[in-house]
């Protein structure tokens, strides 16, 4: 039986699994990101979607934390899509997990069920960069049938340009204007979700507006908890970047494009 749980958050205002791994001419992993066909219902259900470029996180290889905590891709596995229009970002997909929704209040993104994206708004930046530009950021985003509460991670930019870390406890919803949703399936769930462009800006950083053409740095991960308490050992698995590193370089990222 399929169960759906559904947030919306305003605070201030069947996978088709093909491979979507291109590579831009520094040999950078790159997905490809469908333009929104119109108006999105946040709702779990992945009808609105095109699932031509996905962003496939199944291999043992793409495990980089607590490798024992792992036992297959029934255990923890991913197939994302992203979307976009002017306004918003759009990640959805299928997630395998054999003990999913494991978050309660008080538990750190990076060591509950939470999908963690990486990107930077700057598409000139140095792809090569080994450290963080303040338009670089790390989003972390908790994926439980109760809780949906995000954090961004700047700790490790050494000038943030006045955007600093909030969140980071794991007990918060951040993201203004933010819906996730998820629907259960046999062996997992799939789930979606909005994030507006504005919430990486402020007066120093200009809101990222993308278009048809445009490549930008890129990179997704996911947390496996699989025990109902905080501070046990949490599974990590990424896209692109098959390292720990990813946190600190992102060098390491892939890369997304913005297509019609």
């Amino acid at each position: 039986m399929k169960v759906k749980r559904m947030i919306a958050l305003g605070l201030a205002a069947a996978c088709i699994l093909v491979p979507a791994f291109t590579a831009t001419a520094d040999e950078k992993v790159n997905l490809d990101a469908h333009k929104a066909p119109g108006e999105v219902s946040i709702d779990g259900a992945l009808d609105e979607w095109n699932l031509n470029s996905v962003a496939d996180i199944t291999e043992k290889e793409q495990l980089v934390r607590d490798e024992g905590q792992w036992t297959g891709p029934e255990d923890l596995s991913l197939n994302i899509s992203v979307m976009w229009d002017e306004e918003n970002l759009y990640i959805g997909g299928t997630i395998m997990d054999d003990t999913p929704f494991m978050y309660r209040e008080g538990f750190p993104p990076d060591m509950a069920d939470s999908l963690v994206v990486f990107f930077g708004t700057d598409p000139a930046a140095d792809p090569a960069r080994t450290e963080y530009v303040a338009e670089d950021f790390r989003v972390t985003m908790v994926l439980d049938d109760y809780y949906f509460n995000t954090g961004i991670d700047r700790d490790m930019i050494a000038d943030d340009k006045g955007f600093e870390t909030i969140g980071e406890d794991g007990d918060e919803q951040v993201l203004d204007g933010y819906e996730c949703a998820v629907e259960e399936i046999d062996g997992g769930y799939t789930f979606e979700m909005v994030i507006p462009w504005s919430n990486f800006s402020n007066d120093e950083i200009p809101v990222f507006v993308p278009a048809a053409g445009v490549t930008t740095a890129f990179e997704l991960g996911m947390f496996d908890l699989d025990f109902p308490c905080p501070g046990v050992a949490t599974a990590r698995m990424q896209w692109a970047g098959r390292s720990m590193d990813v946190d600190e370089d992102p060098s390491l990222w892939g890369t997304i494009t913005f297509v019609e």
